[in-house]
């Protein structure tokens, strides 16, 4: 499991998480307990009592409603909210939109899709400008070979 906020999971005992399985099928289980930490964490549902339980488990996507994600202050966001947003330049040319956010150990990266292909940014200072919330866009930097 990749816990994405190390330093305060909105998991909680007894939440309902919703898993998604790769057809498209979803499925729901309560947390029992868990131990969120920085190098393993770990999470026991409700029925999941034996080893075959939790093989069972592997691979599925696990989500929470937003209404239980932790609330932020004025100048955070969550990554999942710069998906749909529109990618600008510093001359606020239009480049394309986010279609994911892929959360990688090194950084997160921005998946952009453009009129002719797809290309990964790094959310990271040296390539985000700005993410208006306001106007849900993502300005990012001209930095040489990233764009072109």
């Amino acid at each position: 499991m990749a816990i994405f906020n190390e330093v305060d999971s909105a998991l909680k005992v007894g939440m309902k998480i919703w898993l998604a399985s790769e057809n498209g099928e979803y499925s729901d289980q309560i947390i029992e307990s868990l131990k969120i930490a920085e190098k393993k964490s770990w999470v026991k549902f409700e029925g999941c009592n034996k080893r075959e339980d939790a093989d069972n488990l592997i691979g599925l996507n696990f989500s929470i409603p937003r209404s239980e994600f932790t609330p932020l202050n004025e100048n955070e966001i969550y990554l999942v909210d710069i998906i749909g947003s529109t990618v600008l330049n510093e001359d606020r040319t239009n480049i394309g939109s986010v279609v994911d956010v892929m959360s990688l150990p090194a950084q997160n990266v921005v998946v952009v899709e453009t009129k002719e292909s797809e290309i990964l940014i790094p959310y990271v200072d040296a390539h985000i400008l700005l993410f208006d919330k306001k106007e849900n866009n993502l300005i990012v930097k001209d930095v040489e070979g990233l764009l072109n």
